[in-house]
């Protein structure tokens, strides 16, 4: 699970500091700084792929000219604060143990330097810590490493095996992370890091960041296909393999039900010429509507309940505006399935909004976990501070729930408040 994720001079934070929970909202104003904690996130997904920073800031393009990686917003240029040509992000994560039977806490940070054309972004400090314990660093406080020159970075292993007295000190190229380098070099054989290497790896590839498309989400797909694509593709093939398990299918068909206005019977899934399936809405008429024919609101409620119930399931999910397409009164059906599944330990989800709804029908465990990002006049970069932290919050939500205070811009005069303390 990721716990917590640090900004120091990245893109509108100069500082930042967002605790991450089972379901995670994102409160604030348009551009004060909410999408920017999904680029520090997705940053770190793409270190952990093992792109290149050139391509995890740009573009990755596979054979064929396809776009593999689709690069942060404002490219190099945007990524760190105004002004400044480095920018660092942490994570903190815990990973179970292989056994399952312990936790294990990872703390992992990368510095990048980003400088001006025609210099590339470099990795300039770089380090992991497992339950407190060095497993690599390229700046640790004792026995600190020379460090060569722009192109590598240099870092001090953990102590173990060969290196009984000092961990070894091993090269990297500073082009990309040494997290996704150092399973790759040979000479690592130390248990230890490997296995606390792999530990942060998993928990950052296995995260996934939406932006469903309603023309994605109507394509066909081939059966097999059991992973949603980031824009939506290959629904209906996620769907069919759902609806294989009566169970699943009985609950689905029932949220379909409840969230649309349809008779619904079943989901039928017909095959193309080249074996693609579509699916369709069954109702209790005989009536068939296909995905071509569905509403955007529909396809991303689907989308979103497929990305939870999928068989190859992800770790993490982060959608922008939960809210986008969904009509008020079927938020809460959405919104009570999320909950449920993060509860559970299934998932765990960021979403950025500004529905003043949604914020009214969370549950007093989502509240917890609830952030606003917001800009205060006079001081740079964005801000961030927890919900249950804004002054007579509790007594606002007994008294008048969360819905209209939001919607009124209470929560902004609580936060101009405390600033003035």
């Amino acid at each position: 699970m990721l716990q917590q994720i640090r900004l120091s001079n990245f893109k509108g934070f100069r500082q930042g500091t967002i605790p991450l929970g089972r379901f995670t909202m994102l409160l604030g104003a348009n551009a004060a700084g909410k999408s920017n904690v999904r680029d520090a996130l997705r940053f770190l997904h793409g270190l952990s792929r093992g792109y290149a920073l050139a391509e995890v800031l740009g573009e990755k393009w596979a054979e064929g000219g396809i776009l593999q990686w689709k690069g942060l917003r404002g490219g190099t240029r945007e990524a760190a604060f105004h002004g400044q040509s480095a920018f660092e992000l942490g994570i903190s994560i815990e990973a179970p143990s292989e056994t399952g039977h312990e936790m294990h806490k990872l703390e992992y940070s990368v510095e990048v330097t980003v400088g001006h054309v025609p210099d590339a972004p470099r990795v300039s400090r770089e380090s992991l810590y497992m339950d407190g314990t060095l497993v690599f660093d390229s700046h640790p406080a004792e026995e600190s490493p020379k460090q060569l020159d722009g192109d590598h970075l240099v870092v001090r292993l953990r102590r173990g095996g060969r290196n009984r007295r000092l961990g070894a000190a091993m090269t990297f190229l500073s082009s990309r992370a040494v997290l996704a380098q150092i399973a790759e070099k040979d000479g690592v054989d130390h248990e230890v890091i490997l296995e606390a290497v792999h530990y942060c790896l998993s928990a950052l590839q296995r995260m996934h960041f939406f932006e469903l498309s309603p023309d994605s989400m109507r394509a066909p797909s081939i059966p097999g296909q059991v992973s949603l694509g980031l824009r939506g593709e290959n629904l209906s093939s996620v769907l069919m393999a759902i609806c294989e398990h009566p169970k699943r299918k009985a609950d689905l068909l029932e949220m379909v039900t409840q969230f649309a206005a349809l008779e619904l019977s079943d989901l039928a899934f017909p095959e193309d010429y080249s074996g693609k399936v579509l699916v369709h809405f069954v109702e209790a008429s005989g009536l068939r509507v296909s995905a071509h024919s569905a509403s955007a609101g529909l396809l991303r409620f689907l989308a979103i309940v497929a990305a939870i119930l999928e068989p190859d399931r992800g770790r993490f999910y982060f959608f922008e505006e939960l809210e986008h397409s969904i009509h008020p009164t079927r938020l809460k059906l959405l919104l009570d399935l999320i909950e449920k599944q993060c509860a559970a330990g299934a998932v765990q989800m960021a979403v950025t909004s500004h529905s003043a709804q949604l914020l009214g029908l969370a549950s007093p465990s989502s509240r917890e976990s609830a952030i606003i990002v917001h800009r205060r006049a006079g001081v740079p970069g964005a801000q961030t501070i927890r919900l249950i932290d804004l002054p007579d919050i509790h007594r606002v939500i007994e008294t008048r729930g969360l819905g209209q205070p939001h919607a009124c811009g209470w929560l902004h005069d609580a936060i101009e408040y405390l600033s003035t303390l």
